[in-house]
């Protein structure tokens, strides 16, 4: 048997908490990913760790039976990882974790800048929103953070990877799609749907009070909060909304919104800067992790096309898949 010590930590947190979302939470995760760890090491171990009912977790005969040797597994490698850097002056893994609410493109190519690092070992995870991950960074619990801008907490540092200009999506027969670019000014009498940022709280009060310091006061959310793509794009047919949106034509989330049905059109507006993802981290950290601002160069230097750099057109093209995901 071949147990990862990953899954066993995982287990005592929903052991701990007979809860998969505070599990999840604890662990600075998402519960999808933290369920699919699970059902991995119940087939590893034969039988099933919890009983699972609406609202209800509990620990079957088998999972009592290996809380405590799980947890006497992680003392020992904890010790062992301690005398290991403690004997070789190496620090912990570098913790860093990104927004789960970018495209999963995205996030498995920052995973493998992160993996690329030659300045130290790291850690990976997702916490959940830009939110929770800054709420992570400022608690310690997190080294760096990959999260969408605005960030909701002025402790927070970062430097930008990605940027996306803006634009709007609407029917072919609109108005509006005949033209080469559009202005702000242009969208002042139209029902405007800003679903885009729906998935970040603070980043959708963002925007709607940013549109309204510009004359946009008709701000709609097109689709429920979990609609699908397929039912924004039917709201906006059906209403003939104009939709807010990056402007990537290359991206899946571009090519649902073409021809013949819909129109994506440039906004070129000077009061209007393109959407940006960044790099984070805490300013007020007591101490800091030691390669940290080595690992904030690193990552910076892939983005920024090194000889192991990323595509960032192609990272660009999923910023704007990843703003209307979820």
């Amino acid at each position: 048997m071949n147990i990862d010590f990953t899954r066993l930590r995982y287990f005592l947190a929903v052991a701990d908490e007979l809860h998969f979302k505070r599990a999840a939470d604890r662990l600075h995760i998402t519960p999808p990913p933290l369920s699919k760890q699970i059902k991995l090491l119940e087939r590893e171990v034969g039988g099933e760790l919890f009983d699972r009912k609406y609202h209800d977790v509990s620990l079957t005969p088998l999972g009592v039976a290996l809380v405590e040797p799980a947890r006497r597994i992680l003392a020992v490698v904890r010790e062992f990882e301690t005398v290991a850097n403690e004997m070789t002056g190496r620090a912990g893994p570098l913790s860093v974790g990104a927004t789960a609410f970018a495209r999963s493109d995205l996030l498995d190519e920052f995973e493998e800048a992160i993996a690329r690092l030659n300045c130290t070992p790291t850690r990976f995870s997702l916490p959940g929103s830009t939110a929770e991950v800054a709420a992570h960074l400022v608690a310690g619990h997190l080294d760096l953070g990959f999260v969408h801008l605005p960030c909701p907490d002025p402790r927070i540092e970062f430097r930008v990877i990605l940027e996306s200009a803006g634009g709007i999506a609407v029917r072919s027969d609109d108005p509006l799609a005949g033209r080469a670019a559009v202005t702000i000014d242009d969208l002042r009498d139209r029902e405007v749907a800003v679903d885009i940022a729906r998935a970040n709280q603070f980043a959708l009060d963002s925007l709607t009070r940013r549109l309204r310091s510009l004359g946009i006061h008709n701000i709609v959310e097109a689709a429920h909060s979990r609609g699908s793509e397929i039912e924004l794009a039917a709201q906006v047919r059906r209403r003939r909304l104009v939709l807010m949106v990056a402007y990537a034509p290359d991206s899946s989330f571009g090519k649902l919104f073409s021809p013949p049905e819909f129109t994506l059109v440039p906004i070129e507006d000077p009061t209007w800067k393109p959407a940006q993802l960044a790099l984070a981290w805490c300013r007020d950290q007591p101490q800091p992790h030691v390669a940290r601002d080595a690992a904030i160069d690193e990552i910076m230097s892939l983005y920024d096309g090194g000889p192991h750099g990323l595509d960032r057109e192609a990272a660009a093209r999923d910023v704007a898949d990843g703003e209307t995901a979820r």
